[in-house]
């Protein structure tokens, strides 16, 4: 996915959960979708990740370790599961929340 500058409301670097591992790489929040540009080891696989903004059922706050306050959880209608651990979790999550509320507002 492309990017333009004018189109990211909020960016930032995230560990994202995968299945067998993470993948570590930059996270990009828009007006209409977060997208996660990560790579498996140095030079071996890029993974491009996007969940729009209106397939999201559930976000919720987690702890990795049960203490550390950096995780997100992140479930599609689709009942994906996604997990990102961010710095400034509650930021990422007011963020998101608020374009989501944006994206529901009927335009004129």
């Amino acid at each position: 996915m492309r990017l333009n500058k004018g189109d990211i409301v909020k960016a930032g670097h995230a560990h994202m959960r995968r299945p067998m591992r993470g993948v570590e790489g930059p996270l990009y929040l828009t007006h209409t979708a977060l997208y996660h540009e990560g790579s498996i080891g140095q030079h071996i696989e890029s993974v491009g990740t996007t969940i729009r903004l209106t397939d999201i059922k559930e976000l919720k706050a987690r702890k990795t370790l049960g203490i550390i306050p950096n995780k997100i959880r992140i479930v599609t209608k689709d009942n994906e599961l996604f997990k990102f651990v961010v710095f400034k979790r509650d930021d990422w999550i007011r963020a998101i929340e608020q374009a989501i509320r944006d994206n529901q507002t009927p335009t004129a």
